[in-house]
């Protein structure tokens, strides 16, 4: 069941609430400290009407202006007290379409040492939601780069949805990488190139269904 199914049943909305807020005083008893609070109390006083954290998401990004630097601070906050969980929370004001100013502040950390596996991710998929096209030599350097394993999955489907041209010989050299092979054919899927049919054949009948799913997937594209 999705939130839309949620939203329609104002019984099922008032449970979500009740559970929702119940999580969030736990949180708040073990984490006394915890920033999240100071977040929402700046949103209040500037007139905003919510329950829960998670409603807070739903302004944005209509009201951008007023939220997102009041996010980026609070998650630069999280960062330097090493409150990642937190850290992670402030990152989901960032996942819009042409939130590019924060671009920047978010390669950074991606690329801090200090930054957490499961954080690095996820600035990855912020970076993928906003799809700027302005920092592609960012993520090329990013995706080239092995010791970033997984955490480059997002960033390779970026440059796919980009069709970023000088990122095919990084992609067809990506396909020997099974951390991000599956990520490598779906964005060479993108670019819907005959003569990428070759690396798609290769892995049509493969015995890991990700790289066969898209394989194939993306040989039906080339035969629309």
């Amino acid at each position: 069941m999705g939130f839309d199914d949620i939203n329609k049943d104002p019984a099922l909305l008032r449970a979500w609430i009740d559970r929702a807020k119940a999580e969030e005083e736990t949180h708040r008893k073990e984490n006394p400290d915890s920033l999240i609070p100071l977040f929402e109390n700046e949103l209040r006083e500037l007139g905003f009407e919510f329950e829960i954290s998670n409603q807070t998401l739903g302004f944005m990004p209509k009201h951008k202006k007023t939220i997102l630097p009041i996010a980026v601070k609070y998650y630069q906050l999280a960062k330097q007290q090493q409150r990642y969980n937190e850290q992670d929370h402030f990152l989901s004001f960032f996942h819009f379409k042409g939130f590019d100013e924060v671009i920047p502040m978010l390669i950074e950390d991606f690329h801090s040492p200090m930054t957490p596996d499961i954080t690095r991710w996820f600035i990855a998929d912020r970076l993928y939601q906003i799809r700027s096209k302005h920092y592609v030599d960012e993520y090329l350097k990013i995706i080239s780069n092995s010791q970033y394993g997984i955490n480059r999955q997002m960033l390779i489907l970026l440059v796919g949805k980009l069709k970023v041209e000088k990122a095919i010989p990084i992609l067809i050299d990506l396909l020997e990488d099974e951390d991000v092979r599956l990520h490598a054919i779906c964005a060479l899927g993108d670019f819907k190139k005959e003569e990428f049919r070759p690396y798609f054949e290769r892995f049509k009948d493969s015995k890991q269904p990700g790289w066969r799913k898209y394989s194939n997937a993306a040989l039906k594209k080339l035969d629309r």
